[in-house]
């Protein structure tokens, strides 16, 4: 009662769009924490690390040498064909610009207690701020239900986050004006967005509050323009600059992505980013590794096979009905096919589909992640976990 009593004082909400519970959902918080032990929680930290080292090391290839794919590591189709491409970006002066400054991952225990990688979060990583209102939370009552356990402390990570902000400023001001972009109020974490704005002292904007001009980027206040030197961008790419990219786009700033091309912004994420969540990656991801680290993955991935390639679209074919189907463009309409619940006419659609279009496609094993116990309607019981 007392987490609950907290989340709506604080108003912390996820919107969902057309829900018949109304668009700001209450957030839940269940008071049973997912306990990780230290020698866990240090592998993993150490695959995240490495995943994002790497990450950013294919954001910069794909955008200006293009190593991998003229070295067959990976193939033209599955970046060339993928909409979070922008061309529009591709070998800025600036190769700095092309930094993955801040990356997330949705991980689970798979069935022999590893834990694996199930996406990548790149383009504009949302939670953050739940992470931050749910640790406040559980601190206020933790010690009550908790009493012995030293908890690991979030407090450096944020510290380190507004540090990174204020070091990207161009102009290297006392005060730098760091933004952040928020589609508006309709967007399903726009609590974290107007949490965060204020958590981490930066000024919330929607696209209409800016204007470009003279290739910087300005906040329209009532005393005239003040020049931003930080977005932090929670609107995605495609939507950012309707001069050069999506032009129906009412959520960005027309001329933006000149501004970043004459590098006179920082932007978190970079715009482009994107390709990264990109699931046509994955098989590659070990080459990839060996490629620019020489090392092996340290946190594993979902077995996925790509239909690009005969061997591996047979193999995709003739076990469908014991994978997951799965578009490697999340930007299109996102159908997941889950291959023992299609009935015969489904599966045989499906089929044709993909051998009208196998580089869009890819399947993946089917997995039953590890579950941990939850408290739901005055008892617990055991649920999935991501």
């Amino acid at each position: 009662t007392e987490i609950d009593w907290r989340l709506e004082d604080n108003g912390v909400t996820y919107n969902i769009y057309n829900d018949p519970e109304g668009n700001n959902r209450r957030w839940n918080l269940d008071p049973i924490p997912l306990v990780l032990t230290s020698a866990e929680w240090s592998e993993i930290s150490k695959g995240l690390k490495q995943r994002a080292k790497l990450l950013n090391l294919i954001f910069k290839d794909l955008y200006t040498d293009q190593r991998l794919i003229k070295e067959g590591i990976v193939p033209a189709e599955i970046i060339f064909a993928h909409k979070s491409f922008l061309p529009e970006v591709f070998n800025f002066e600036n190769q700095n610009y092309y930094s993955l400054r801040f990356y997330a991952a949705d991980i689970s225990r798979g069935p022999d207690g590893k834990f694996l990688v199930i996406n990548d979060r790149t383009q504009s990583p949302s939670g953050l701020g739940y992470a931050i209102e749910n640790r406040l939370t559980m601190n206020s009552i933790s010690n009550d239900l908790y009493p012995n356990i030293e908890i690991l402390k979030i407090a450096k990570f944020i510290e380190g986050f507004k540090s990174m902000l204020k070091s990207l400023s161009s102009s290297n001001q006392e005060n730098p004006l760091i933004a952040l972009l928020t589609p508006g109020p309709l967007n399903e974490t726009y609590f974290e967005h107007s949490y965060l704005s204020s958590f981490l002292d930066l000024t919330l904007v929607q696209g209409e509050d800016l204007l470009v001009k003279n290739n910087f980027l300005w906040l329209k206040s009532l005393n005239g323009l003040r020049r931003v030197d930080t977005l932090i961008r929670r609107v995605d790419s495609q939507y950012c600059d309707p001069l050069e990219l999506r032009n129906d786009s009412q959520l960005g700033v027309a001329g933006l992505v000149n501004v970043v091309r004459k590098d006179n912004l920082s932007i978190i994420n970079p715009i482009g980013v994107g390709i990264l969540e990109n699931i046509g990656l994955n098989p590659f991801m070990k080459n990839i590794a060996k490629y620019f680290l020489n090392e092996d993955l340290i946190l594993p991935q979902i077995a996925t096979w790509w239909c690009g390639q005969k061997k591996e679209l047979d193999f995709v074919l003739q076990n469908i009905k014991n994978l997951i189907i799965k578009k490697i463009d999340k930007t299109d309409n996102i159908e997941i096919y889950f291959g023992n619940k299609l009935n015969d006419e489904q599966l045989n659609n499906l089929i044709k589909e993909i051998k009208r279009n196998p580089t869009y496609y890819v399947g993946q094993e089917i997995i039953d992640f590890s579950t941990s116990p939850c408290f739901s309607k005055d008892k617990i019981e055991p649920r999935n976990t991501v």
